[in-house]
């Protein structure tokens, strides 16, 4: 007889944890030890390493960072920018900390500089040749989303390692690409109707000039 009512209450048993809702199961699971692999990978060790190693890969094909407040921005917002910036800028949102350590022994290190790496931040890794394109993009996205305050604007911008806030990112995202430049030089050999030679040599002074130009502009926007 003790068997029996033995056998029964272990069917019956079993029978109950068939019907325990999942979340149950989870809660048991922890209390027999066997608990599940935590959700918040990003925050282990191993998830910290994964987000620097691809924080430096994205460096490494960007010519251009920009530093933009995310505090405030919903993620359907910051998906509309990503969606905007297309399939070469990269929009995401890095963890000061581990943007810095990603950063260091790369030619974006001075974004480490001066306090920029505070609050909450998405960064735009803008390859060669975007950046004007890029900063368009940003300013259209802050229309669609009603971001004009002044607060959203950019914090700053990087490039060669040189700091720039302010007017002055304006200014460096406005200056002419490497290809653009080129494509002037070259209209402007073609135009030389005769002594060729003496326009070829007279290409090095204009650059110089433009270049000063270049240079007075960006200085006049700090």
């Amino acid at each position: 007889m003790n068997i029996l009512f033995f056998v029964t209450l272990c069917a019956a048993v079993a029978v109950a944890f068939q019907t325990v809702p999942i979340r149950s199961r989870t809660q048991h699971s922890l209390y027999m030890g066997n608990a599940p692999k935590p959700s918040g990978f990003a925050s282990t060790r191993n998830g910290k390493q994964v987000i620097i190693d691809r924080t430096k890969a994205l460096l490494e094909r960007a010519e251009m960072i920009i530093t933009i407040p995310s505090q405030g921005i919903s993620k359907e917002q910051i998906d509309i920018l990503k969606k905007g910036m297309g399939k070469t800028v990269k929009a995401t949102c890095v963890k000061n900390t581990l943007m810095g350590i990603a950063a260091q022994g790369t030619n974006f290190e001075a974004i480490t500089s001066q306090g920029t790496l505070d609050n909450q931040n998405i960064f735009l890794f803008i390859p060669e040749g975007e950046a004007k394109t890029a900063y368009k993009a940003y300013a259209a996205w802050r229309k669609e989303v009603n971001r004009k305050e002044d607060e959203f604007d950019a914090k700053n911008a990087v490039m060669d390692n040189v700091f720039y806030t302010g007017k002055s990112i304006d200014t460096v995202t406005s200056l002419p690409t490497k290809l653009e430049l080129i494509t002037k030089i070259a209209q402007g050999i073609k135009a030389v109707p005769t002594k060729v030679g003496l326009g070829v040599k007279a290409v090095p002074n204009k650059l110089g000039r433009a270049f000063g130009a270049i240079k007075d502009k960006l200085e006049e926007g700090k």
